[in-house]
């Protein structure tokens, strides 16, 4: 199966809710996109940057930050990390200035051409 999750926003809690989704559907087999768009972008730069960096270190005290989960979930091989190359422009933010974890770069209309014949598309 493939799952499509697409993520929007740099808030702690919405980055977690897409980080456990994408390992656990990883988990379970499937092959997953998590593909970076809206503010979110700004959570997979190298600094990471949070709407609210107080949160996100609360979830760190936790052991559920959202880019160990994707770090580890990318080891199974079948979770795959897509930036928007569209919002990447937007905030001026280059595929260099990107976290390692991050493996390409693709525009929304590409990237709806992968996922027409997914299982899943979920919007987070």
């Amino acid at each position: 199966m493939a799952t499509y999750i697409i993520l929007t926003r740099n808030d702690p809690a919405q980055l977690y809710v897409a980080s456990a989704l994408a390992a656990s559907y990883s988990a379970l087999g499937d092959e997953v996109v998590l593909f970076i768009s809206g503010s979110a972008i700004l959570a997979f730069k190298k600094t990471p940057q949070l709407s609210d960096q107080g949160e996100g270190e609360r979830y760190s005290r936790f052991k559920a930050d959202y880019l160990s989960i994707i770090s580890n979930a990318k080891s199974l091989g079948n979770l795959k990390v897509i930036a928007c190359t569209g919002v990447m422009a937007i905030y001026g933010v280059s595929k260099d200035e990107l976290s390692e974890l991050v493996d390409e770069a693709l525009d929304f209309p590409s990237l709806i051409m992968r996922t027409k014949n997914s299982d899943r598309v979920l919007v987070v």
